[in-house]
């Protein structure tokens, strides 16, 4: 079977309803052979990540023990790698030059869940959740990665989760006909 990979990402904001919407796709998603990329922030990264199995998820994190987070599922891009990952960010991010040093590895992190630590692996789509679906924050800059990179973005914030999990299905379908 051929494991797809989705980004499960969106704003610390999400909605309690939502996020429960989020940890039920993330098992679901989980069963049929997918594999999570996430970021370890609170609220929708966390509802994912409690979804899927250790062994069926990476978390990138911005530094080591961010939001206290550690094991074998855990990721910390490497120096080269954060550079590499930086560069796109800031091609990217709208007022690069207001960021401060934590938020710019925050976004690069976001560049590494998306495109994977050599930015050779990216992912087959994109779930999560915006206000209005609009591309803001940090889930804006995930948004923004997909779009150049040609990657569905299945947005909850525009979408309804049953929208989301046929999207997900049809695209399961198509690398693995039936």
């Amino acid at each position: 079977m051929t494991t797809l990979t989705y980004a499960g990402i969106g704003s610390r904001e999400t909605p309690a309803a939502v996020l429960a919407d989020m940890e039920t796709m993330a098992v679901w998603l989980a069963r049929t052979g997918w594999h999570l990329a996430s970021g370890g922030a609170c609220g929708a990264d966390s509802a994912f990540a409690a979804g899927a199995l250790a062994e069926q998820r990476t978390i990138w994190l911005p530094w080591r023990g961010y939001n206290a987070h550690r094991g074998p599922d855990c990721r910390v891009p490497s120096a080269a790698a954060l550079a590499a990952c930086m560069e796109i960010a800031a091609s990217l991010h709208p007022a690069w030059h207001r960021c401060s040093s934590g938020a710019r590895k925050l976004h690069a992190r976001n560049v590494a869940i998306l495109l994977g630590e050599r930015l050779d692996r990216p992912v087959d789509a994109v779930v999560c959740w915006s206000e209005r679906g609009e591309p803001v924050g940090g889930t804006g800059m995930g948004i923004r990665i997909a779009k150049t990179r040609g990657i569905p973005v299945l947005n909850l914030g525009a979408m309804a989760p049953r929208a989301v999990c046929e999207r997900l299905a049809a695209i399961r379908r198509a690398v693995r006909p039936s």
